[in-house]
């Protein structure tokens, strides 16, 4: 007997993708969600591409096994390089070394923000510790939460990888009848696959570009005319990693860039400030070309999405956002109703 018909089956998908997608949030699983969606369309993708020279299965299986070992290799030199730092550069001169350009850095960003804002920041590497070690100290339950949602979240990553991997190297039968539910869980399924690839992968061609743009200002431009600036190569990571982010991404990026700029000068800092300016007015006609033909929305769209996650789910709304949105306005489209 059947339960329920074809409209039911296609409303009951949709309530379910709906509480999926609601309680990812709150359940602590968004990592996990990144995780696993990105190790699927990575094997996807470089499996559509191999499936020309090798059987299907065989080609999705030769991906999965190189991304396995990829992931292992990548957590296994994370720990070797974490140990190695803690051995060698926490007992050499690695450390004071470190200290030292940190100490001057602070010293340089003091006496030229000290003209408009005085007391903004420490004066020595020293009172900056002393006020860390006050603040771990007066956080040391926050802390504790931090350390376990990291182990969490670093466990449930590894668990989704693998979930991703299985699901890849899963098909299912397109010539036998299906019930109608699953055929529209289906379908809601290979949409949100479809708005997570299309918002996360243009993301990082975004946050590749952004990059680019900065290497040439920073160690390209700056250094013809004699400027070097403090960190250039973490920067320029930083640059990259919160270019990941959609729109936000980029603010927190270009503030800690004209922030490194005032410990030369206010005139580099302004520089830097114009830079970023110009780019991010390139920006908006590449973020167009790249995300908005994806997805088909205007910046102010995913600005007002962004918003209003946040405004209730916090930071972790305000990242998911473009995603959520992505896949409401494409299940609109496909429903005819926009």
């Amino acid at each position: 007997m059947q339960l329920l018909n074809d409209k039911q089956s296609l409303i009951a998908s949709y309530l379910l993708m709906f509480i999926f997608l609601i309680a990812l949030i709150p359940l602590h699983l968004m990592v996990s969600f990144f995780a696993g969606f990105i190790v699927f369309e990575i094997i996807n993708s470089l499996g559509s591409v191999t499936e020309k020279y090798i059987d299907g299965q065989r080609a999705r299986l030769t991906i999965s096994v190189i991304i396995g070992v990829i992931i292992v290799t990548c957590i296994g030199l994370g720990i070797t390089g974490l140990i190695s730092f803690v051995q060698h550069d926490l007992q050499g001169a690695g450390l004071d070394e470190l200290n030292g350009d940190i100490d001057a850095t602070l010293q340089k960003l003091q006496n030229e923000i000290v003209h408009f804002l005085p007391g903004f920041i420490p004066y020595s590497l020293t009172e900056l510790k002393d006020q860390t070690l006050i603040l771990i100290k007066d956080n040391l339950s926050i802390l504790k939460n931090t350390g376990t949602d990291i182990v969490h979240n670093f466990a449930t990553m590894i668990i989704a990888a693998i979930i991703g991997v299985l699901v890849s190297l899963h098909h299912t039968e397109t010539n036998i009848k299906q019930p109608a539910f699953k055929l529209a869980l289906i379908h809601r399924i290979q949409n949100l696959s479809i708005s997570f690839k299309n918002v996360v992968f243009a993301q990082v061609k975004i946050s590749l570009i952004n990059t680019l743009l900065f290497m040439i200002f920073a160690h390209i431009a700056l250094p013809i005319f004699g400027v070097h600036l403090p960190f250039a190569k973490t920067l320029t990571i930083l640059t990259f990693v919160f270019g990941l982010i959609p729109i936000v991404g980029n603010l927190i990026s270009n503030t800690i860039i004209v922030l490194t700029g005032l410990t030369i000068s206010v005139t580099t800092a302004g520089i830097a400030l114009t830079y970023l300016i110009l780019i991010h007015k390139l920006e908006y006609f590449v973020n167009a070309k790249i995300i908005g033909t994806k997805i088909h929305a205007a910046s102010w769209e995913v600005l007002l999405a962004m918003l209003i996650f946040e405004s209730i789910f916090g930071l972790t709304g305000l990242i998911v956002a473009p995603i959520f949105y992505a896949y409401i306005k494409l299940e609109l489209k496909v429903a005819n109703m926009i």
